[in-house]
């Protein structure tokens, strides 16, 4: 119906079914799916997660959805909240460029956990994800630039809705009680950038993935909501973006094609923010000269667009979180060790003497973004001077991980090995990793999740 966003995303959502998408959309969704998993179980060692942990124990009951990385099972509530925080953690998840933010993290965590409490297959689950991540992305081509301008984390406002879908189509929601469920996303959607470099944007992410359990949930037991969310003149669109747009074009391309195809996901190779990658592949480049001494260092730029600049906003991080945050930090971690690991964003890394030596050399300089459109997380370049006049140069346009310059499937399953080598035992490492490579034939998603259920 023209016009009408909120009944044209429901109809997609409840006419859509796995056979329906293509098999490469399919075998990618798995890969992301791995990736996810094990990005979660190297966060369930993080302070958040063990917060998250002992919080659920003392106020949730018991249930069938798995914490991962723990010997917890309860409420699919509960559980997608904290995977969503578990997989946000580090911030080695997957990125979107059209949603500016995260979409596996929020929708993951809702679906598994319905999946679980269902007793739903493995082609229930990728469908359900599917789904949620298309939508997710296509509203974020949509309300974006101008909706992360203003400050939103899109990992939770757009994630919301995205977890919303995946949950609705698990419960087989339908009409008017799937619009209720978008109602009830949109009202709980938030996420503030300034919140980035603390605990709250992992929180960002397990509050996403609940609010469309809780929302799916509800509508299905009669809860209502206004059925035209999306378009109405005090709705989603026009409170979080900009009000002047043409509603009708809001989601004119969903399916076609799926974004985790075209353009695709990023799959991240360091454990930080999107918007540090390319600057740390720069300085990598010149780190691993073997004429480049770090010693020898005079003075670093660091040129990087302005929508990096807005989001690397620590520039003398005092945390490990903060460095995750902040250009500077990354780029010493690459110029000082020559790699960028998880354990590079522990505070007592970041404060090294000659970590923050280097950092004290660092400037930064912002130049305009290359395009309006979707966030290009690159290019960043580095200019190193040295001591006996020379001076290193490396531009990246492009990190390794983007579509453009994807991780292999063997470096993929090398990150997963890697982030599940302190949590599950290698067997089950490379069981896992069979059973994700068919997860559309699983006959139940209990069966994946039993590999990350640890008793400590």
């Amino acid at each position: 119906m023209k016009g009408e966003s909120t009944t044209k995303l429901a109809e997609f959502v409840e006419n859509t079914k796995l056979q329906d998408v293509p098999q490469e959309v399919v075998s990618k969704a798995k890969i992301l799916v791995a990736d996810f998993l094990g990005v979660a179980v190297a966060g369930s060692r993080s302070v958040e997660a063990q917060i998250i942990q002992g919080f659920i124990r003392e106020v949730a009951g018991s249930g069938d959805a798995t914490l991962v990385g723990s010997g917890i099972r309860s409420h699919p509530i509960w559980a997608s909240f904290y995977n969503g925080v578990a997989g946000h953690a580090l911030d080695f998840d997957d990125v979107s460029h059209a949603v500016y933010g995260h979409p596996t993290v929020a929708v993951l965590p809702a679906a598994i956990a319905l999946s679980e409490h269902l007793n739903a297959d493995g082609g229930k689950l990728l469908e359900s994800y599917i789904l949620g991540v298309e939508v997710m992305a296509k509203l974020g081509y949509y309300m974006n630039p101008e909706h992360y301008r203003r400050g939103w984390h899109s990992t939770c406002t757009l994630g919301s809705i995205g977890a919303t879908v995946a949950s609705a189509k698990l419960l087989g929601l339908k009409g008017k009680t799937l619009r209720s469920a978008l109602a009830l996303a949109c009202s709980q959607a938030g996420g503030l950038q300034q919140n980035f470099g603390t605990m709250t944007k992992p929180f960002h992410a397990g509050k996403a993935a609940q609010n469309g359990v809780l929302a799916a949930i509800l509508a299905a037991r009669g809860w209502t909501g206004d059925q035209n969310i999306l378009e109405a003149p005090l709705g989603f669109f026009r409170v979080f973006s900009d009000p002047e747009k043409n509603v009708e074009s809001a989601l004119e391309k969903l399916g076609s094609p799926f974004e985790i195809d075209s353009p695709g996901l990023i799959l991240k190779r360091y454990p930080s923010c999107a918007f540090s990658h390319a600057i740390i592949d720069a300085a990598l480049e010149i780190s691993l000269d073997p004429t480049f001494e770090v010693q020898e260092v005079e003075r670093v730029e660091g040129i990087i667009h302005s929508l990096a600049d807005q989001i690397l906003i620590h520039k003398t991080p005092k945390t490990g979180l903060e460095a995750k945050f902040s250009m500077e930090a990354c780029l010493a971690f690459a110029l000082v060790d020559k790699k960028v690991t998880v354990s590079s964003f522990r505070d007592e890394q970041l404060n090294r003497p000659e970590v923050r030596k280097i950092m004290s050399k660092i400037q930064r300089r912002v130049v305009l973004p290359t395009s309006n459109g979707p966030p290009q997380f690159g290019p960043a370049t580095v200019v190193v001077w040295l001591r006996d006049g020379r001076k290193l140069e490396a531009t990246v346009t492009k990190p390794k991980g983007d579509p453009e310059r994807p991780l292999t499937v063997d470096e993929i399953k090398e990150k997963y090995m890697d982030c599940c080598a302190d949590v599950v035992e290698s067997r089950d490492r490379e069981e896992s990793w069979a059973l994700l490579e068919r997860l559309e034939n699983a006959p139940r998603v209990k069966d994946l999740m039993r590999y990350f259920t640890v008793t400590l």
